[in-house]
Order: structure tokens, then sequence, then C-alpha cells
């Protein structure tokens, strides 16, 4: 398992290497523009010296202690993404959570109810939920909620903003409708193939109970490959992240990074596009960690799962 790790990490430092190499191409082009001023074009050629400079000009007051830098309100870009992503904690965490123990408890459910009526609302909304977009979803809940409240049914809900506990709620909810939808089918298909196993015959035959073998047996053994999908979950949470923050208005770490990359498309004196690296290389490092460590428990819940894993790692 140790090995395992140490690849992982090794992976996550050149992966956000990569990153910030990106992050700091060198931006400067040159602008055409026709007989009146008007804007023709815009040509841009890639220069390795000018890309040592720019990550040259970038470490330097880093090295020197000064860190990322500081945003309009004097906030240093490191502090303030810290601050923004523990608000978007409070919605990916209990959405991770939620996104497993529905997610696995549904497939069982799916995978007990897969012959017969029960179907119906078993696999087949299982189903449902991959094939439509979890956006059609959260407008759907909204509109219900929305109506209820005109009906007086439900009332004093704010489902908009950083500040109310009812919105962090309906948030954790949106985030978590279609990774509980992957997981159970994650769920369904690894019980499945438990099903045909060798082992599960011969204790059919032996006369074991089939709660004890779907729920001691299959899921144990089925629980090592759905934790394979831990990483999955989690860029299914980041990417809807930013889709939930920006539609409801929710000001957390992917709400503030839209708002600096979409800054960044934007031409300056028709001389380069105006990026913040400060602030986009602090967002990308919080977000690159959860990447990380959601790997990491992939790689300890596997190692716990399959003893013999850790003990062929060492």
């Amino acid at each position: 398992m140790r090995t395992r790790i140490g690849k992982l990490l090794i992976q996550w430092v050149a992966a956000f290497v990569v990153l910030m190499l990106l992050l700091l191409l060198p931006r400067d082009m040159e602008i055409e523009s026709g007989p009146s001023g008007e804007f023709v074009a815009a040509h841009y050629q890639y220069s390795f010296s000018a890309h040592v400079e720019s990550v040259k000009g970038f470490l330097a007051p880093i090295l020197n202690g000064e860190g990322l830098g500081n945003d309009r309100y004097n906030r240093p870009f490191f502090g303030h993404a810290w601050e923004m992503m523990q608000r978007s904690l409070w919605l990916i965490i209990p959405a991770f959570f939620i996104s497993i123990l529905a997610g696995v408890a549904k497939g069982v459910f799916d995978f007990r109810t897969r012959h017969g009526k029960r179907k119906v609302v078993g696999l087949q909304t299982t189903w449902l939920g991959l094939s439509v977009p979890d956006l059609v979803f959260i407008v759907f809940i909204q509109m219900t909620l929305m109506y209820l409240n005109m009906k007086g049914i439900i009332t004093g809900l704010s489902l908009y903003s950083a500040g109310n506990p009812e919105a962090v709620v309906m948030n954790v909810i949106y985030l978590s409708v279609f990774p509980m939808f992957y997981l159970a089918n994650v769920t369904f298909q690894a019980l499945s193939d438990e099903n045909g196993a060798e082992y599960i015959r011969t204790a059919r035959a032996k006369g074991v109970s089939s709660y004890k073998l779907l729920y001691i047996h299959m899921l144990r053994n089925g629980l090592a490959k759905i934790f394979v999908h831990t990483n999955t979950v989690v860029l299914y949470l980041l990417s809807n992240l930013f889709v939930i923050e920006y539609l409801t208005q929710y000001k957390g770490a992917a709400y503030y990074f839209k708002e600096y990359v979409t800054v960044s498309t934007r031409i300056v004196d028709g001389q380069s596009l105006n990026l913040n690296e400060g602030a986009i290389a602090a967002f990308t490092f919080f977000f690159t960690v959860l990447i990380l460590l959601a790997g990491l428990i992939s790689q300890v819940a596997r190692a716990y799962l399959l003893p013999h894993e850790r003990g062929g790692e060492g």
C-alpha cells in the first residue's frame, strides 16, 4: 500500500506542476488592426524563453516570502482561497458521504429487486438518474419548493446565498444526486459479478442464507471494486460544484475560481490576457488536494478490504 500511496503522491506533484506550467504560459500577443484602428485578429507565438521568465516571475515573490499576492481588498490569495474552500467543504464532505452511503444502499436495493415489479423503483430509476442531466433534477426540486412556498405549504425557505442553513442542505442534495446514481450502478454491477462467483454457488449449496451471502460476503468483496471509483465521485462533485455554486449564488471556492478565470478572457490594452496567476494557483492547489485525498481514501479502503493487497505492497 505504501508503494501505491507514494506513486499517487508523485503523480499529484507531477500533475500540479504541469497545471502550473500551463497557467504560466506567456500570454503576450500581437494585435492586428484595420485601417480605422478596429480589431482584426490576435496572433500568438509561443516563446520558451518568455515561458521561463514567466515561471521565474511567479516563483520570485513566493521564494521571498511574499506569497501568491493579494486581491483588490488586500486579502492574500492563498488565505482567501482557503476560506472559500472551507465554505465549499460544507457541501463537498456531506455530499461525498451521502453519495457513497446512499449509492451503495440504492445499489443493494437494485440488486435485491432486479426481478419482479419492484424493479421499476429499483434499476429503472437508477438508469433514469444516469440518463437525465442532474441539472434537470436541480431545477425540478427548486421549482417544486417554489410552488410549495407559493401555496403556503412550506414557507421561509431561502435557497440562495451561502449564509442560510437551508441553502447548504439543498446544495448538498443537489451535489449528491448524480454521484449517488453512479455508485448505485457500480454497486449493482459489483454484486452481479460476485453473484456468479464459485464461492457463492458453493455457499448456496451448503445452505447459507441469502441475507448472509449478500451482506457478509458479496457486499464486502464488492466494496473493493466500489471504492476504486472514489476519485470519479470526487470529480463529479467538483465539476457539479461549479454549476451549483453559480446557479444558487453560493459564493464558495468554485464560484470565486470561476470569477477569476472569467476575468482572464479579457484583453487589456491590446497586449495580453489579464490573468491572475496567484489566485488561480491557490484555488487549483486546493481542488487538486481534494482529488489527491480521494485517491488516498481509495487506496486505504482497498488495503483494508483486501488484506492481500496490503501485504503484497508492503
